[in-house]
């Protein structure tokens, strides 16, 4: 029987992500979604490409993969965007992204306000509102959300204090990594505290359900009504990090949603997010078998 209620719908940017290797569709957006599907969430994207070769390409890559293109729009006059990716010696990916492009003018309609208002979960970051007509529609959208999950995914250049802050404020659930945790903190007047105090006080600050934050190496940390709770790495050759924040996400999510513990999604999360690292690009293929054998390894 197909399944009708949404599980887990994002707003934002769809990327041809220009890797050294190579042309691949990417964006948070993007990942999360195509993570989420392939573990088998009903999940939507809402954003633009553009009515050009690239918008084509991409909107056909979508449907091919078995991702709804329903709330996916093709902007008239703005370009599909292209991000430069390059990588350093950590396997840390740096960004080159060009403006304005078609996920900055997504519109909303009924349409979209309903899909949005009947979904178990709504994903949102900071990059899809770099522009104001973007960053109005995300913001007209969130209030119809039953469970708002920001994920800060912060980019050199792309973002500003007042919007980030008003961006997660509204959120239920808060993922970032550890350079966004120390400046959101500083932001929120922080400075000086370590991480377990930032976490909570942003917590009690921002009334936030979870936050959840990816600490590289070191794996993942989740503050809970006043609970702590830590997953160590999982040890992989890594390829590159482009997505494993985005599949860590998607992977908390559907466990989440499952009613899994808060141990056990953190634990399959980081695995699946490791796995994700160990592959080039942001959604590689990923089996189940492979994530049940790295759950295992760590036994």
């Amino acid at each position: 029987m197909r399944k009708t209620t949404t599980d887990l719908v994002c707003f934002g940017e769809l990327i041809w992500d220009l890797l050294p290797e190579g042309k691949l569709a990417g964006g948070a957006p993007f990942n999360i979604v195509n993570r989420a599907t392939s573990l088998g969430l009903k999940s939507e994207l809402i954003g633009s490409l553009g009515s050009d070769e690239l918008g084509d390409e991409f909107y056909s890559l979508i449907n091919e993969i078995g991702i709804s293109t329903k709330y996916i729009q093709r902007h008239t006059s703005l370009p599909t965007s292209v991000v430069r990716v390059t990588f350093g010696q950590d396997g840390e990916p740096q960004y080159e992204i060009v403006h304005p492009v078609a996920w900055d003018d997504i519109k909303i309609d009924q349409s979209i306000i309903n899909l949005v208002q009947s979904a178990r979960s709504f994903v949102y970051s900071s990059l899809a509102l770099r522009d104001e007509r973007s960053r109005a529609s995300l913001f007209q959208l969130l209030p119809y959300a039953k469970l708002k999950i920001c994920d800060v995914n912060l980019r050199a250049g792309q973002y500003d204090k007042h919007t980030i802050l008003r961006m997660i404020e509204q959120a239920d659930i808060l993922r970032m990594n550890e350079d966004e945790l120390d400046m959101i903190s500083k932001w929120s007047d922080l400075k000086g505290y370590d991480r377990k105090e930032q976490m909570s006080a942003l917590s009690e600050k921002y009334n936030f359900q979870f936050v959840i934050a990816t600490l590289g190496g070191e794996g993942a940390v989740c503050f809970h009504k006043g609970k702590w709770y830590v997953q160590p790495v999982f040890k992989v050759k890594v390829k590159d990090t482009v997505g494993a924040g985005d599949a860590f996400l998607a992977s908390f999510i559907y466990q989440y949603l499952g009613q899994k513990t808060i141990p056990e999604s953190l634990k399959f999360a980081c695995a699946v997010g490791a796995i994700t690292a160990s592959k080039p690009g942001g959604t590689p293929v990923i089996t189940t078998a492979e994530i049940q054998g790295l759950l295992d390894s760590s036994n």
